[in-house]
């Protein structure tokens, strides 16, 4: 299957990957079919989230274009790396106990349907980055998406575990084991947020503040949080 249909069938027949995924002849090849679509689309959607400079003729606009595109796949992929071992632990001691190749897949494959969803809206954030030069406004614009992609790549991950939670295999109490399954994703989703909300904060900028010169890391300073407030007040005139 080719990568285009492969994000076809992603979206579509979310349950067939998970069944697949937890199939010791299949989880290979379709790990590696979703980390290919995710690096793709991740580096498409990066490459379009640093194009504002060079779509508005800053001489360094093309390096912040291309940092981002490299920068973005990591963000996702170091924030699992920091994160697995978590989601594994506690899938072992409290249920449903997925072996290490099949959570990893599981987990590939929703970054992979996060970045479907990125990708979706690349044309979109392109717009109006033509259509206007509010620094601010951009970067509010591309928070809804990650948000909006996000949710989604929740809800694969949640599904995706409650259907193994769930399944025939599943010892008894079922009850026990899909409440034990609900526990630990609600938990690392949370542990995940949080750290990937600061992990994209180390790696700004990924837009390029018109005001600032071209780096491949900012100093550390404030945190994501109040920069997000800070640009939401500069967008209403209230700071």
């Amino acid at each position: 299957m080719s990568s285009i249909g492969y994000v076809d069938h992603l979206l579509r027949n979310p349950e067939q990957v998970t069944t697949d995924v937890q199939d010791e002849k299949k989880v290979r090849h379709n790990t590696s079919a979703c980390a290919r679509v995710f690096v793709g689309l991740s580096v498409f959607y990066g490459l379009i989230m640093g194009s504002q400079g060079l779509i508005h003729g800053r001489p360094e606009g093309w390096k912040f274009a291309l940092a981002s595109a490299v920068k973005l796949p990591l963000l996702f992929l170091l924030t699992l790396a920091i994160c697995l071992p978590l989601l594994y632990v506690l899938n072992v001691l409290i249920g449903p106990r997925v072996g290490f190749r099949a959570l990893l897949g599981l987990l590939i494959a929703s970054v992979s349907a996060t970045g479907i969803v990125l990708a979706s809206f690349a044309l979109i954030v392109l717009f109006f980055m033509f259509s206007t030069t509010n620094y601010h406004f951009i970067k509010l614009l591309n928070s809804g998406v990650f948000v909006a992609a996000g949710l989604y790549g929740v809800w694969f991950l949640r599904s995706g575990m409650g259907q193994i939670g769930g399944g025939p295999n599943e010892v008894e109490p079922g009850e026990r084991a899909s409440k034990g399954t609900e526990t630990i994703v609600t938990w690392w989703l949370v542990t995940y947020g949080i750290v990937g909300a600061q992990m994209a904060w180390l790696m700004r900028p990924f837009i390029g503040n018109p005001d600032n010169p071209f780096a491949i890391f900012r100093a550390q300073e404030s945190n994501i949080y109040i920069s997000i407030l800070n640009s939401i007040g500069k967008l209403m005139g209230v700071s």
